[in-house]
């Protein structure tokens, strides 16, 4: 049971550095157990799209935030397992010299999230691969908008994934998850994919290698006609990411993940380069 929870560990590790969103997963743990996990990420940007043109940050400046993630995940059943993120996050510009700007910062608790997900079909019990629905309640954190080096969008709303996932042999698994967010203050309504490759290594250590996309509707452009800074989480918000991350079995029902990201292209967002660690506490292992 314990190489079970080591793969869902491994893939809600991504969770980390994946800050726009959670991650789910149609790897399921035991009933009646779970894991609290701790999430530390910096992201990092010196460029920006305006719409689909890239720029340098204003007067050159790196643009940078940390981000502290709490996540717990508790499996009900078989079938049906519940997950909870929040978090705190800090915006600021950094000067050529490493200093930051502290008129240019801001902070506040992060949008956080809560969500079930139901398996349909686990792979352990025949030939089909493991397919999950997963539901989350998206609620507006407390932070300033209105800035390009704002934390997040502060909307609330909902978000409906689906996920399938498939071990390719003992150790190399697939899992992929295509999902629909909605949220208020106009903020326009978004597709999301995310993919991971992940390899069990042996009992302690696993890699994988992950992408995420966001398709956001049409709607406005920094920049562009009826774009105001005020209108920041209006904006047309897209971006492709790819990154890679380890995970290591510490003991003690101790776990750990050291992962990076990269977005490569995108509309209206930071072209922002992340990396981070998760320590995760597991419980009620049988």
């Amino acid at each position: 049971m314990r190489n079970t929870l080591l793969i869902v560990l491994a893939v809600a590790g991504w969770i980390g550095a994946n800050p726009a969103h959670a991650q789910g997963s149609a790897w399921l743990g035991e009933p009646g157990s779970g894991y609290l996990s701790t999430s530390f990420v910096h992201q990092s940007a010196d460029d920006f799209y305006a719409g689909t043109t890239k720029m340098p940050t204003p007067q050159g400046e790196d643009l940078q935030q940390n981000t502290l993630w709490m996540r717990a995940d508790y499996f009900l059943s078989d079938s049906v397992a519940l997950d909870f993120r929040a978090g705190w996050a800090k915006s600021q510009f950094i000067t050529g010299e490493g200093i930051p700007t502290t008129s240019d910062s801001f902070s506040g608790i992060v949008d956080a999230d809560i969500g079930i997900t139901w398996r349909l079909a686990d792979e352990w019990a025949g030939n089909k691969p493991s397919i999950a629905l997963r539901a989350g309640a998206i609620v507006a954190g407390d932070y300033e908008v209105g800035h390009i080096n704002a934390i997040g969008d502060r909307g609330s709303g909902y978000e409906l994934s689906l996920i399938v996932a498939k071990f390719l042999g003992p150790r190399i698994g697939l899992s992929a998850e295509v999902g629909r967010r909605e949220r208020n203050n106009d903020i326009p309504a978004s597709t999301f994919v995310n993919a991971t490759g992940l390899w069990l290594v042996n009992e302690k250590l696993s890699v994988g290698v992950d992408y995420s996309l966001v398709d956001t509707e049409p709607s406005l452009d920094i920049g562009g006609v009826g774009f105001t800074p005020a209108k920041f989480p209006q904006v047309q918000e897209e971006w492709q990411s790819a990154g890679g991350r380890m995970y290591y079995d510490i003991g003690d029902n101790l776990t750990m993940s050291l992962f990076y990201m990269k977005k490569f292209t995108g509309r209206n967002t930071p072209l922002s380069a992340a990396y981070g660690a998760t320590f995760s506490y597991s419980f009620g292992e049988p």
